[in-house]
């Protein structure tokens, strides 16, 4: 497992530190956790993207082909 040091805003840190409170667990798992979500989220709109390009490509290609 690697192991970082990461520098929050005070108020970032604060409002990490209540969530996982919240949650009942640690901030490191929250962090964990928010970082998973980011790196999905990226993912997800990467892959939404090349859809929308083929779907565009796609609609193109149909349309030059009717005519």
């Amino acid at each position: 497992m690697a192991e970082t040091r990461l520098r929050l805003p005070d108020e970032t840190y604060e409002q990490i530190k209540k969530i996982a409170s919240g949650d009942a667990q640690s901030v490191n798992s929250a962090m964990v956790l928010a970082i998973e979500e980011y790196i999905a989220r990226r993912r997800r709109e990467r892959y939404q993207a090349m859809g929308r390009k083929i779907a565009e490509r796609d609609w193109e290609l149909l349309e030059r082909l009717a005519r």
